[in-house]
Order: C-alpha cells, then structure tokens, then sequence
C-alpha cells in the first residue's frame, strides 16, 4: 500500500532526498523542494518491511487544474525490478483519479528506455519530444496519460 506524505519530519525528508539523490544525484529534489511538495502537491511513498523505498511526487497544472504533472519517481536501487515502482505508480493513478485529476503528463528522458518501457505500458502515450529541455543535449520525451483510461484498463 501506498502513503500520502502529510507531514513534514526530518528523518522522513532526509530519507526522500537520499532516494531522488540516488536516482537523479543533482538533478534529484532536496529538503528545500520536496518540503513545499508535501506541503501544497502531491508526494506519495512506498515502504518494503517500514522502509521507504520509493516516491512519487506530482503538481497541478495550473492552466489545466484537471492535470497533474509527475515531477519525479524515484526507487530505492536495492528494491529495483521488483515491481514496487510500478505499484507505486498504480497507486498514486488510483489516488490522483479520486481527487478529480483526468490526465498526468511527465516528461523522461528518451534514453531511459526502461522507464519509457513502463510508462507505456501502464497507458502512457508520447505526444511530444522536446530537445535540449534542460540545457544542451537534455532532451525529453513528453508522454500523457489518461486516467479514465487507464481505470477502465486496471479497475475490474
């Protein structure tokens, strides 16, 4: 089962940051960003035996409220391939889809085809590639989901 962050503790924060350091290192969310997600977005986490092992974290778009934008998802590397992410993942749809959100986007990297491999999988579709998104040579694919799709798909 997933949890949604409601409150702001340290060793909590110390543990998000360590999990986005991992898997993004500078690029990953720190204390100063991922305080103000919990606080006015959406962070969901995922334990394995108490741990954290994984989170999520989403914003709405403000020119679409019905929108929400993935910022990041990030797994514990010792808990890879077991499918926690995709739980994670699942989840956090199911959640956003009772709040009235309709569609996520995210953008990925197109060399992470493993993770591209996944959001396609759970109903994601590309609809757009944007080139040097982050600076020189970081290019983005932009992918969309639609969550009455993807319940209709998941939710028997």
């Amino acid at each position: 089962m997933i949890e949604l962050v409601q409150n702001v503790e340290p060793a909590l924060i110390k543990r998000l940051v360590e999990l986005e350091i991992s898997a993004f290192g500078d690029g990953g969310l720190n204390k100063w960003h991922l305080v103000p997600f919990i606080r006015h977005g959406r962070v969901f986490i995922i334990r394995k035996e108490r741990e954290i092992v994984g989170l999520i974290q989403y914003m709405l778009n403000w020119g679409c409220p019905q929108k929400a934008y993935m910022v990041g998802v990030s797994t514990d590397k010792n808990c890879r391939g077991q499918g926690l992410g995709t739980r994670l993942l699942q989840e956090s749809f199911k959640s956003l889809h009772q709040e009235n959100i309709t569609e996520i986007e995210l953008t990925v990297d197109p060399n992470n085809v493993a993770a591209v491999a996944i959001y396609e999988k759970l109903g994601f579709q590309i609809i757009e590639r944007r080139e040097n998104e982050y600076g020189t040579g970081e290019n983005r694919l932009v992918m969309k989901l639609t969550l009455a799709d993807f319940m209709d798909k998941n939710i028997k």
